[in-house]
């Protein structure tokens, strides 16, 4: 991982973690079969929203068959659809009946696609991910607070926490005064009539980053009170601070979940910037003379092989321009070699070669909208974990 400043772009983006199905996948043994991989976006149906989701589904088990699925994997892709939401994507990979990954992903984040082939196509879901990083959710008044810790790409359910009374603070004889009468602005974050404040925003602060710390995030949002959430943020460490308010006022509940909308926005605007500042480190850092990133597929592939990688950054449109170009895996996942190498295990595409080389080393994979700029013209670049290039 990058240290220092360079390390907290990267640590505000979403990481796509494989499971124990997909890491034990040995591409090209018969064993394994064909991998499926559905990607299909939530149809507009109105009050037949789940008929027509089991129908979608059904059409990408019959669609996948025809690619060359066995029944079984075919049939999987359905039975890891889900239940219908509304506007979200889901992708689904299966192999030897089973599913092997099953994820929401962002509405319209990746095209509908039904792929059948040695590995599954786990490019453009790890893109979208990256995009839904682990972030937490603060919301405060003066009345209460509770944080909500969600993993990256909400693999996991939300987990909520509640603050709960600092250890030692008093109460409010008159409660019910106006928020004028409480000795100003010090002391919105509490009842307490006489200091405090600034003790309760230290408090709260410290289940923020408690919560942050069980999904490893980076991101903190937060609504309610603006006072509240500016005096949490000045007790935040610099790595997870400031909150970035996505709702002003009173929280019913003290729940979040009526501001998915306001956060993935948030998270779009802060992804979009963390990917920005990659970017520019790795076209900044490509030219020196012991860099610490690294510009081609040629480059990329050697670096993945020595387990090196820390993001993987791809062009839009590197899947389709190499949609004839393959690749070999080797012994290990990270290791690809030249399709004909006698020691390559499976001939697989490219594109799904560079994702699963840099999943298999926990990499972050991100898509950037065209060559320019930053990729200088090539379709792949890598920044590294540390040190300079070997």
């Amino acid at each position: 991982m990058p240290e220092g400043r360079n390390a907290l772009p990267v640590l505000r983006l979403g990481r796509l973690e494989l499971g124990p199905g997909l890491r034990a996948l040995q591409p090209g043994q018969a064993a394994s079969g064909l991998v499926a991989t559905a990607i299909l976006q939530m149809p507009d149906s109105g009050s037949e929203r789940q008929y027509a989701w089991d129908v979608a589904w059904s059409d990408a088990a019959r669609e996948a068959g025809t690619l060359g699925a066995d029944q079984r994997t075919a049939e999987a892709l359905a039975a890891g659809a889900g239940t219908a939401v509304a506007a979200a994507t889901r992708a689904v990979v299966a192999a030897d009946g089973e599913v092997l990954l099953a994820r929401w992903l962002p509405a319209g984040a990746v095209p509908g696609s039904v792929r059948v082939g040695p590995l599954p196509g786990l490019l453009e879901i790890a893109a979208a991910v990256a995009r839904r990083p682990a972030h937490v959710v603060v919301l405060a008044d003066r009345h209460g607070a509770a944080v909500v810790a969600h993993a990256a790409g909400d693999q996991y359910p939300a987990r909520r926490f509640p603050v709960g009374a600092r250890p030692g603070a008093q109460h409010d004889p008159h409660p019910g005064r106006p928020p004028a009468l409480h000795h100003g602005e010090r002391h919105v974050t509490g009842r307490e009539p006489e200091s405090g404040g600034e003790q309760n925003a230290e408090f709260i602060a410290g289940r923020v980053a408690e919560a942050a710390a069980s999904v490893s995030a980076h991101i903190a949002l937060g609504a309610g009170d603006q006072h509240i959430l500016g005096a949490i943020s000045g007790h935040l460490p610099s790595s997870l601070g400031p909150v970035t308010t996505i709702a002003s006022g009173p929280v019913p509940g003290y729940r979040d979940d009526q501001l998915s909308g306001q956060a993935a926005a948030a998270l779009d605007e802060i992804t979009a910037a963390a990917i920005g500042a990659v970017a520019d480190l790795v076209a900044s850092s490509a030219g020196e003379p012991e860099p610490a990133a690294v510009l081609g597929v040629e480059a990329v592939t050697q670096q993945l092989a020595g387990q090196q990688v820390a993001v993987l950054l791809v062009a839009a449109d590197f899947a389709a321009d190499t949609s004839g170009a393959r690749c070999g895996i080797g012994s290990r996942p990270t290791e690809l070699l030249a399709a004909d190498d006698p020691a390559a295990r499976a001939q697989v595409p490219l594109a799904d070669g560079l994702a699963w080389a840099a999943l298999h080393q926990d990499a972050i994979v991100v898509q950037l909208r065209d060559r320019a700029g930053p990729l200088a013209g090539w379709p792949a670049a890598a920044l590294l974990r540390r040190g300079p290039a070997a």
